[in-house]
């Protein structure tokens, strides 16, 4: 251990790093304190709507993303949506609010117990390993009373580890309707992510997410920036602040239709 420790002394790469980030452990909080927060905007009369901005107050590594989610979700006019990835309830609380106004299941699925985020009756809560759980979730369907097993909208937030990610596409995917769409969280992950409203906070260095989307795709995305772009018959979509937030829609077009 300790000739371990007196290699990545005499490493300048190791040092530069550990200065970086100690660096970043004291500048990003200095620089939020005097970079407060904006006032929310004004977002109509839609009470699910008021409420989610509300809990954008608790900023989180999520909180910015939070109402294109609800925007994402309601769009799809949902029957049936699957979380995957619960941890403290951020994106359960938006996907609640928009399974209500559509009457729409919500299952969510964790490794950990986290049925504990929401008291809505509605909810359907799943300890389980997702991959595994994906080649259940038919017979779970019917099991629940839930009409079908084809899933409008997919919500993935999980480990963020790319061989984890490249298994969760696999299995779950062939679940999405005709016209679902997948939503992936941390799809672009720095070591210091720049927030909506011009502050910063502190990350890891992850690029699984994107790069398992990517190869499934079969299409190189620049995370870095903003973009739409088309990918075979999937329409991609990407916010890249606050560790990256993508949107991919099936967009089923014939072969006549893309001319």
């Amino acid at each position: 251990m300790l000739r371990k420790l007196i290699k990545a002394v005499k490493n300048p790469q190791i040092i530069a790093n550990v200065i970086l980030w100690q660096g970043s452990l004291l500048g990003v909080p200095l620089y939020n304190r005097f970079h407060a927060r904006p006032p929310l905007p004004p977002c109509g009369n839609l009470p699910e709507l008021t409420e989610i901005y509300e809990r954008m107050k608790r900023d989180t590594d999520i909180s910015d993303h939070l109402p294109f989610l609800f925007a994402t979700a309601i769009r799809q006019q949902p029957r049936l949506m699957v979380e995957l990835g619960t941890r403290g309830g951020e994106s359960t609380f938006v996907l609640e609010r928009v399974a209500k106004l559509f009457g729409a299941a919500l299952v969510s699925v964790d490794i950990d117990d986290c049925r504990n985020v929401t008291n809505w009756e509605g909810w359907r809560f799943v300890q389980s390993d997702d991959v595994a759980f994906a080649g259940q979730f038919p017979a779970y369907c019917a099991s629940e009373g839930i009409p079908t097993p084809h899933i409008d909208l997919l919500f993935l937030d999980t480990s963020h580890l790319y061989d984890h990610t490249v298994q969760e596409l696999a299995a779950w995917m062939p679940l999405l309707a005709d016209k679902g769409c997948l939503v992936l969280h941390d799809t672009n992950q720095h070591r210091t992510v720049r927030r909506q409203e011009g502050r910063y906070m502190l990350s890891i260095e992850n690029p699984g997410v994107i790069t398992a989307l990517q190869e499934f795709l079969g299409c190189k995305l620049d995370s870095s920036q903003d973009f739409c772009a088309v990918c075979g018959d999937w329409l991609v979509t990407h916010r890249a602040l606050s560790n990256g937030f993508t949107v991919v829609q099936r967009l089923g077009l014939d072969s006549h239709q893309r001319r």
